[in-house]
């Protein structure tokens, strides 16, 4: 039961970084034509966070508090991929 929670967890997050990024990458609140990739750097910075989760996760003797804690810092990632993202444009 909670591998499957954690997998939803990953799951739901991936879909809205990509979600988020392809938003901002496609210019919805500027120009249409106009294609900014520097967006898709919300994906790394996510990617980064789910390789430190199941570092984290699939240590012996992790406390749930740490398993908790490393699945809210999955989708603190996306807000900071965004600020990556705003820095370099």
């Amino acid at each position: 039961m909670k591998s499957m929670l954690i997998w939803i967890n990953v799951i739901c997050s991936g879909v809205m970084a990509l979600l988020i990024s392809w938003f901002f990458a496609e210019g919805a609140l500027g120009d249409a034509s106009a294609l900014t990739p520097e967006f898709f750097l919300v994906l790394p910075v996510w990617a980064l966070g789910v390789i430190f989760m199941w570092r984290f996760i699939f240590k012996e003797n992790t406390s749930r508090f740490i398993k908790i804690v490393s699945n809210f810092l999955i989708w603190f990632t996306i807000p900071i991929g965004l600020m990556l993202a705003f820095q370099f444009i």
